[in-house]
């Protein structure tokens, strides 16, 4: 996320504070509003990984195989 938006996903005042947000997943500032900058397949992925059950998160196959890392086609 951060490398395609410049930041992280998440944010607070205190580190100490950010982490107690993490580990609730029921919290608001877990959240992120995806910048509307980034494309559709980006925005898609990215709220998959981000999602707060660790269970509903995509496989390493499936991330590797999403249409945003794959859309790309190489010049010849």
């Amino acid at each position: 996320y951060a490398a395609l938006s410049g930041h992280p996903p998440f944010e607070a005042c205190h580190r100490p504070e950010l982490f107690r947000s993490i580990g609730d997943p029921l919290s608001p500032r877990l959240s992120p509003q995806l910048s509307p900058r980034l494309s559709p397949p980006a925005r898609a992925l990215i709220a998959q990984m981000l999602h707060p059950e660790p269970a509903a998160r995509p496989s390493l196959a499936a991330v590797r195989g999403h249409p945003f890392l794959t859309q790309v086609t190489q010049g010849t």
